[in-house]
C-alpha cells in the first residue's frame, strides 16, 4: 500500500492541529495491538546477542508497568523499543508514538454484502502516551475495493457495495512509517441480527433435545455469543475474532449437531469451551489431519495471559506452527484452574478425549512463567497422566509428590528479572538432588518473556522425544489438592485487563 498521497500530505498540517478528543485510559485491546506489533518485530529481527539483550531488557522492563496498571507507560515504552531497534529519527518516532497512543473505533462492526454502507470512525487519544504525529489518511480495503480519506478524529466513511463476505480492513497511513492495520469490520451475507436469531433458535432446540454433550453445548453458546454487534475490549477472544469466518463455522457445527454428530470432532484450529467440574474453560486448540491418536501437548500461559497467548503471541504463534509441522495436537487452556487444583487435569483430559483422538500415554506439558510452575507441579502430582513437562522461565517442586516422576526440562533465561537465574537454578538443583529426572538449560542473552520464542522449538522436540508413559508409574502421595492459587513469584495480573494477546482467527 504505497500509493501517492500528495493531497493528503498537503493537508496534513491542518489535520494535526485539529482539536483532539479527550484522552481515554488504555485497555486490553490497545495492549493487544501494541504487543502484536512488538511480537512481530522481536520475531523478525536478527538474533544476535546485543539485539536480543536490548529487546529482552526493554520488554521485561515494561512488565512492571503492565502489572501495576500503568498501561499508557507500557505502550509508550513499546513504541520506544521499536523506534530504537529500527533506528528511527525524530519524525518517525513521533509517528510511532501516535500509533501507540491512538485507539481507532469503527462502527458498525458488520456490513452486508452487496449493499453500500457507511462507517463511523472515532479516534481516541490514549492517556499516558505522549502526543505524536497523526496519520495522513485512513484507508479501507476489502478485496479489490479501496477507499482512502484524509485523517480526522471523527468522521464518516462511505463504502461501495462489497462483493463477498470477509474482513474489511481499516488502515492508518502514516507519512514515513507506512500503513498499519488499526481496526476491522466484517462483511456478512445477511444482517448480523438475522444470523444471531437463527443460531439462537437452533441452539435452544438442541438444548431442549438434551442429546448434546455439556462441553459441546457450552462451546456452541460461547462461539455464537462472539457474534455480537459490540466488542468486549476486556476479552482477547472478542478482539480479533473473524465474525465472517465464525458465522460460517457455527452454521456447519449446528448442522453436525442436528445430525447427531459431534460438532467439534474436527481437524484444524478452534476456540471452544470445555465444561470441567462445573466450570467452563475457554481453550484454543489445534488437531492435525488424520485419524490419530496424536501426542497431546497442553500449553500453560504465564500470569496475566489467557488461552490465546500461545497461538497469537510468544513469537507470532510459534506453537501453532510447530504443532502443524510435528503433527501433534495442542490445547491451550487457562492456567489458573490447573494450578488451584491438579485434579482438574483428570477431568479435563476426559473431556478433551471426547473430540480429540490423542494418545493418553503421550500427554505432554509446556508452560511459561506461572504456566511453567503449573506444568512442573502437575508432572509431580499427576505422573500417571503426564509423560513429560517443559518449563520455560519458571519452576516449582511440591513438597509431597510421587516417588517416580516423569522427565522435566527447565529452560531458564539468563536476564530474567522475575525468576532470577541463580535463585531459580538453586531450586531446580535441589529438586535434582532429590532424584527427579530434571534437565536444566540456561539460555544466554534472553529475558523472561522473549525466551519462549527462542526455546519453544527445542522444548517441543524434547517433549516429543520422551518415551510414552508406562502404567507402572507410582501414584502421587499428595492426594489433597491445593485450595488457593499458587504463589508464582511474579506480580499478580491486573484484575480486568490481563494479557496483551490476540483472539482466534475463526
Amino acid at each position: 500500500m504505497n500509493s501517492p498521497r500528495a493531497l493528503f500530505f498537503a493537508i496534513a498540517p491542518v489535520l494535526l492541529v485539529a482539536s483532539f478528543a479527550a484522552a481515554v485510559p488504555p485497555d486490553r485491546g490497545d495492549l493487544a495491538a501494541a504487543y502484536q506489533r512488538f511480537d512481530h518485530v522481536a520475531s523478525t529481527t536478527p538474533k544476535d546477542p546485543a539485539t536480543r539483550e536490548m529487546l529482552s531488557r526493554g520488554f521485561d522492563g515494561l512488565t512492571a508497568e503492565f502489572f501495576s496498571g500503568r498501561f499508557g507507560a507500557a505502550l509508550q515504552r513499546l513504541a520506544s523499543i521499536e523506534s530504537s531497534l529500527r533506528q528511527y529519527g525524530d519524525d518517525e518516532q513521533a509517528e510511532m508514538r501516535a500509533l501507540a497512543g491512538q485507539r481507532f473505533v469503527v462502527s458498525p462492526r458488520t456490513v452486508v454484502v452487496g449493499k453500500p454502507s457507511t462507517l463511523t470512525l472515532r479516534v481516541d487519544e490514549l492517556d499516558g502516551v505522549a502526543p505524536g504525529s497523526s496519520p495522513v489518511s485512513i484507508v479501507v480495503t476489502a478485496g479489490d475495493m479501496r477507499v482512502e480519506v484524509p485523517f480526522a478524529h471523527d468522521q464518516t466513511i462511505e463504502l461501495p457495495a462489497i462483493a463477498k463476505s470477509g474482513p474489511v480492513q481499516v488502515w492508518a497511513a502514516y507519512g514515513i512509517i507506512g500503513d498499519h492495520k488499526v481496526a476491522r469490520v466484517f462483511a456478512l451475507d445477511e444482517p448480523l441480527a438475522d444470523t444471531q436469531a437463527k443460531f439462537d433458535a437452533r441452539i435452544k432446540a438442541l438444548e431442549a433435545n438434551g442429546t448434546l454433550g455439556a462441553s459441546d453445548l457450552a462451546s456452541l453458546k460461547a462461539r455464537a455469543a462472539l457474534l455480537s454487534p459490540d466488542m468486549d475490549r476486556t476479552r482477547s477472544v472478542t478482539l480479533l475474532a473473524d465474525l465472517s469466518a465464525l458465522s460460517v463455522a457455527i452454521a456447519r457445527e449446528l448442522d453436525l449437531a442436528e445430525a447427531g454428530k459431534s460438532p467439534y470432532a474436527v481437524r484444524g484450529e478452534l476456540w471452544r469451551m470445555y465444561r470441567v467440574l462445573g466450570t467452563e474453560l475457554p481453550v484454543r486448540q489445534y488437531v492435525p489431519e488424520g485419524d490419530g491418536p496424536f501426542p497431546l501437548v497442553i500449553a500453560f500461559h504465564g500470569a496475566g495471559a489467557d488461552e490465546n497467548m500461545f497461538f497469537d503471541g510468544y513469537g507470532e504463534g510459534a506453537l501453532l506452527k510447530l504443532a502443524k509441522s510435528r503433527c501433534v495436537a495442542v490445547v491451550c487452556p487457562p492456567t489458573v484452574p490447573f494450578g488451584v487444583s491438579p485434579n482438574v487435569l483428570d477431568r479435563f483430559l476426559d473431556e478433551v478425549a471426547k473430540s480429540i483422538p490423542f494418545d493418553r500415554s503421550r500427554v505432554l506439558l509446556v508452560g511459561h512463567s506461572m504456566g511453567a510452575i503449573t506444568a512442573s507441579r502437575l508432572a509431580a502430582l499427576k505422573p500417571t497422566l503426564v509423560a513429560g513437562a517443559a518449563c520455560i522461565a519458571g519452576f516449582s517442586e511440591p513438597e509431597r509428590h510421587a516417588e517416580q516422576l516423569p522427565p522435566r526440562r527447565v529452560f531458564l533465561a539468563e536476564l530474567d528479572p522475575l525468576f532470577p537465574l541463580e535463585q531459580t537454578r538453586a531450586t531446580v538443583e535441589a529438586a535434582q538432588r532429590q532424584g527427579g529426572s530434571i534437565e536444566l538449560t540456561v539460555v544466554p542473552h534472553e529475558g523472561h518473556t522473549l525466551v519462549v520464542d527462542r526455546v519453544l522449538p527445542q522444548a517441543i522436540d524434547w517433549l516429543l522425544a520422551r518415551p510414552a508413559r508406562t502404567t507402572a508409574t507410582t501414584k502421587p502421595t499428595a492426594s489433597t489438592p491445593s485450595t488457593s492459587p499458587m504463589k508464582t513469584g511474579s506480580p499478580a495480573p491486573a484484575e480486568k485487563d490481563a494479557s496483551p494477546s490476540a483472539g482466534p482467527r475463526q
